[in-house]
C-alpha cells in the first residue's frame, strides 16, 4: 500500500510532454485557418449522404468515410496533385487532424494512388442533388437574405478551356481533316496526301511532356501551320472540282471561315507580330479575354459563374 500511495502522490507531478504537445497542436489547429475551414463542414453527414462505406481502398484502413470527404476538401483547398496531399499528410499533423486520422511516423503512407481511389469511390456514389442539401442545411442558420440571388457579371460559356496556339491549331487541323475525309468518302475519291498522321503523332508526344522546350514548341507550331495551310488548299481543290455535289451547312461555312482567320492570326504571331481581336476559341469565336489588370496577369480568361443565393 505504501508503494501505491507513493506512486499516487508522485503522479500529478509527472510531466507527460507528449500529451501536452498533442494538446497544443490541437489548440493551434482550431485557431488556424485550416481549423476554421474544418469547423464549417459537416463531414460525417456528408459521408453518410454520399453513401460511403468503411471498406477503404488500399491495405491500410485508416480513412473513415468522413476522412475521405475531408481529404477531397483538403485537396481542393490546397490545389495539390494526387501525390502531394499524401506527402503532406505524412509530415503535417494539422493535415492529419483535418482528416481525423493519425499516422505513425515510422509507418507513413506510401500508396499515392489512394487519393485517386477515394476520388473514384466518391464519384461512383455521388448524387450531387442529395449531397448539396447537407452543407446547405448546415450553413442556413448563418446566412441572411435567403431571398436574394446574386450573379457575377461574367457570363458562362460552354466549350471553353485555356487557349494556347497549339490547341487552336490542332483543333482546326482535326476538324478540317475530318471533313476532308468525309467529303472524299461521300464522293468516292481518294483522300489527298498530307502529313496529318506524322503531325498527330508529334503533337501527342508533345502533349505528354511535362516540360516543353521553346525550340520544340516553335518547330511543331511551324509544322502545324503548314499542315493547316495545306489542308485548306486541298479542301478548296475538292470544292472547285466537286463543289456542286457537296452540301455545306451554315455551321460548316462559319467554322471554315473562323479556321481561315485562325491561320492568318497564327502566321502573324509566329512571325512576331501582334494580333488584335485574336480568336481564343474555335467553338466560341466571339469570346475575347478580359483585360482586368490582375496582380500577376493582365488578362483573365475562363468560364466563371458566381451565383450566390
Amino acid at each position: 500500500m505504501a508503494k501505491i500511495q507513493n506512486i499516487s502522490e508522485i503522479h500529478p507531478t509527472l510531466g507527460f510532454t507528449e500529451f501536452d504537445i498533442l494538446e497544443k497542436y490541437r489548440k493551434s489547429f482550431h485557431e488556424s485557418e485550416l481549423g476554421r475551414l474544418h469547423s464549417v463542414f459537416p463531414f460525417e453527414r456528408m459521408a453518410k449522404a454520399a453513401g460511403l462505406s468503411r471498406q477503404h481502398p488500399g491495405r491500410r484502413n485508416i480513412f473513415s468515410p468522413s476522412a475521405k470527404i475531408a481529404l477531397m476538401v483538403l485537396k481542393a483547398y490546397t490545389g495539390f496533385s494526387d501525390r502531394q496531399p499524401v506527402e503532406h499528410l505524412n509530415g503535417n499533423i494539422h493535415y492529419q487532424m483535418f482528416c481525423g486520422i493519425m499516422i505513425d511516423p515510422s509507418s507513413p503512407i506510401t500508396n499515392f494512388k489512394i487519393v485517386s481511389a477515394i476520388r473514384n469511390e466518391i464519384a461512383s456514389r455521388l448524387d450531387i442533388d442529395t449531397l448539396q442539401d447537407v452543407p446547405a442545411s448546415h450553413w442556413k442558420p448563418y446566412l441572411d437574405n435567403l431571398h436574394v440571388c446574386m450573379s457575377d457579371a461574367t457570363c458562362y460559356e460552354s466549350h471553353l478551356r485555356f487557349p494556347t496556339d497549339m490547341k487552336l491549331l490542332w483543333e482546326s487541323i482535326e476538324w478540317l481533316y475530318r471533313h476532308i475525309c468525309g467529303h472524299c468518302r461521300e464522293l468516292g475519291i481518294r483522300r489527298p496526301r498530307n502529313k496529318y498522321a506524322d503531325v498527330s503523332e508529334s503533337y501527342l508526344s508533345y502533349c505528354k511532356k511535362r516540360k516543353r522546350k521553346v525550340s520544340r514548341t516553335r518547330m511543331l507550331k511551324r509544322r502545324m501551320i503548314r499542315l493547316l495551310e495545306k489542308l485548306l488548299i486541298q479542301r478548296d481543290e475538292i470544292h472547285r472540282e466537286y463543289g456542286v455535289s457537296l452540301r455545306y451547312t451554315k455551321d460548316y461555312r462559319k467554322r471554315l471561315s473562323i479556321i481561315r482567320k485562325v491561320l492568318v492570326q497564327e502566321k502573324e504571331m509566329f512571325e512576331g507580330r501582334k494580333v488584335s481581336d485574336r480568336i481564343v476559341s474555335i467553338d466560341r469565336h466571339y469570346i475575347r479575354p478580359i483585360v482586368r489588370g490582375k496582380e500577376t496577369k493582365s488578362v483573365e480568361f475562363g468560364a466563371k459563374v458566381n451565383n450566390i443565393q
